[in-house]
């Protein structure tokens, strides 16, 4: 009977022991997962809201969304472009970009890339290990129900493989001064394009969100220049993209953090 009555204890003993190694676990996961996100920019969950011009005329909307993943050193960051229903049934615009990056160094580990621009259609995957250089490139056929097959490669990548959503946010967590510049390779779905993301100048703008003191970014390749705030927070009040068919401008109209 005692002998019973000591084991039961034991095991009592030791399942309490494991709740509370799991509960001190799970503490430590958390403060770990989110302990430094103090040390960023921006929140661990926000909205940004743009408007978006072709050719001087309002044609669509842009948000990025960005949140930290639960138990993880990963930002998720959706990037979305669409045209109104009007500008559509003259050019038809909308770009999901689904991007996974690390906090340790602010490059990307994954990307999901939805593009169509007018007859353009294409869907791609990117499945990155920045510490060797390698990419698993998925290239979808087809859309939505209509997926016909894919074709997956991996390819050699350069140091700092980097898409456009990504290094926005790369930029946001970096001291910037004027005449900096950084080094990227921007991956264009199944090969990558050497780039150089260079602080032009010091800049005051206005747009819907308000007027601020800039830090304008251009990159050596010309198709894509954003405008920073100067301050702690970075946000990228103003954005400039080359399409198929011309310049996208988008233009922060709202904030909203979660």
């Amino acid at each position: 009977m005692k002998i019973h009555e000591t084991y039961n204890g034991t095991k009592a003993h030791r399942h309490r022991w494991v709740k509370l190694s799991l509960l001190i676990a799970s503490i430590i996961i958390g403060c770990y997962s989110y302990g430094f996100a103090e040390k960023l920019p921006f929140s661990k969950e926000e909205v940004l809201s743009f408007s978006v011009e072709m050719f001087g005329i309002k044609i669509g909307a842009q948000t990025m969304q960005a949140c930290l993943l639960p138990g993880s050193q990963t930002l998720k960051l959706i990037s979305e472009t669409k045209t109104s229903p009007f500008a559509s049934r003259i050019y038809k615009l909308h770009n999901k970009i689904e991007t996974h990056i690390s906090i340790k160094d602010s490059l990307p580990i994954y990307i999901n890339n939805q593009t169509q621009e007018g007859k353009y259609i294409k869907h791609w995957t990117a499945e990155i290990d920045q510490r060797n250089h390698l990419g698993t490139i998925t290239i979808v056929n087809g859309t939505g129900d209509k997926k016909i097959g894919q074709k997956q490669a991996v390819l050699s990548l350069q140091p700092n493989t980097i898409n456009i959503p990504a290094l926005i946010y790369y930029l946001r967590t970096t001291e910037l001064g004027t005449n900096s510049s950084l080094s990227f390779a921007l991956l264009k779905e199944d090969n990558t394009e050497k780039i150089i993301a260079r602080v032009a100048k010091q800049e005051r703008i206005r747009v819907t969100y308000g007027e601020f003191s800039t830090l304008k970014v251009v990159s050596s390749s010309g198709d894509v220049i954003v405008w920073f705030t100067n301050d702690k927070k970075r946000l990228p009040i103003r954005i400039k993209c080359q399409t198929n068919a011309g310049w996208l401008k988008a233009e922060l109209t709202n904030v909203r953090v979660m």
